[in-house]
């Protein structure tokens, strides 16, 4: 499970607030936010938290089979030497 802070939330929120030029203001709160953000970023950073959550499962399993085989490689190296 991804073990991210409230800092990293906020940071990953503001660089896409800056790439996707979104501008100060509340409208985001009622399309990505829960309804008790107070601006575009706080409903960003929500956002960023809760597709992060939902995401990490999903990489997870998607990782598990380069995971396996880099795994399996290390292990023939070891056996090699």
């Amino acid at each position: 499970m991804l073990n991210l802070t409230c800092s990293i939330y906020r940071r990953l929120a503001k660089a896409m607030q800056h790439a996707m030029q979104i501008p100060e203001g509340d409208a985001l709160v009622f399309l990505i936010g829960k309804g008790n953000e107070h601006s575009n970023l706080e409903a960003l950073e929500t956002w960023v938290r809760e597709t992060l959550c939902t995401l990490d499962e999903e990489c997870g399993v998607a990782m598990l089979p380069f995971l396996l085989d880099r795994l399996e490689q290390t292990m023939n190296q070891w056996s090699a030497a």
